[in-house]
């Protein structure tokens, strides 16, 4: 969504140093935490920069925290009885009704690790807003990897 227009975070050289610390604990780089400076960046360059002409980077980066902090996924699965737990996997579809229960009609994304004897693992749960942070919307990729499989949730 970026559109191919690149901006860089200037972590070190604006007001979006005083998020760093919040964003290390909120939004880390789950694979390798030594890059999340670059992790960020493609965030930014790939879903903050639709954003630009409603906020700067600071305000892209506060939203996404605050609204990560009011979404309790875990909790939303667990009200369904979806746990995580190494050996219980769950449908595609009564992951996605947890979600929906709690956001409305919209549908999220989830994306899930190489199946493996037709089990899958969770690995990111997206749900998308528009361009002004307000409302759900439905995740326009629909590139849900975890469909078809039976889903592992890591504890």
């Amino acid at each position: 969504m970026g559109y191919g227009r690149k901006i860089s975070l200037a972590l070190g050289h604006n007001s979006l140093t005083s998020l760093r610390g919040q964003l290390e604990i909120d939004w880390p780089n789950l694979n390798d935490q030594s890059l999340n400076g670059q992790f960020w960046e493609a965030q930014w360059n790939k879903h903050g920069t639709c954003s630009l002409n409603n906020f700067k980077q600071l305000q892209y980066f506060s939203l996404a925290i605050g609204i990560k902090n009011k979404l309790d996924i875990l909790r939303m699965l667990e009200n369904a009885g979806i746990r995580p737990n190494a050996t219980v996997t769950y449908n595609y579809i009564d992951i996605v009704r947890a979600i929906k229960a709690e956001i409305g009609p919209f549908e999220p994304e989830l994306y899930c690790g190489m199946p493996h004897n037709n089990v899958v693992l969770l690995l990111e749960v997206r749900v998308c807003r528009d361009a002004m942070g307000a409302t759900y919307i439905s995740c326009v990729n629909n590139n849900n990897s975890c469909q078809g499989y039976l889903i592992n949730i890591p504890e």
